[in-house]
């Protein structure tokens, strides 16, 4: 899933206008909340960041950072 995408999909769609101030506030918040993630470095909760596309990861690189995290986490529960 690319959040950030889904987000500008909505936005584009005219039946949607509504939905333009509540979606902006939701991705300042969502940008805040990856610059913390990228504070805290926490593997578990990075993977989810990845899944949502929220750090600056290419897509054909997301994948890769995912499983990178996961094995930290192994070693972490060993």
């Amino acid at each position: 899933m690319h959040l950030p995408n889904l987000l500008n999909e909505v936005l584009s769609n005219q039946s949607a206008a509504i939905l333009k101030i509540p979606i902006a506030i939701t991705k300042d918040i969502l940008a805040l909340v990856a610059k913390r993630a990228i504070e805290l470095d926490d593997p578990e909760l990075n993977v989810l960041m990845l899944r949502l596309a929220l750090y600056d990861v290419p897509a054909s690189k997301r994948l890769e950072a995912i499983n990178s995290q996961l094995k930290r986490m192994e070693k972490k529960s060993k």
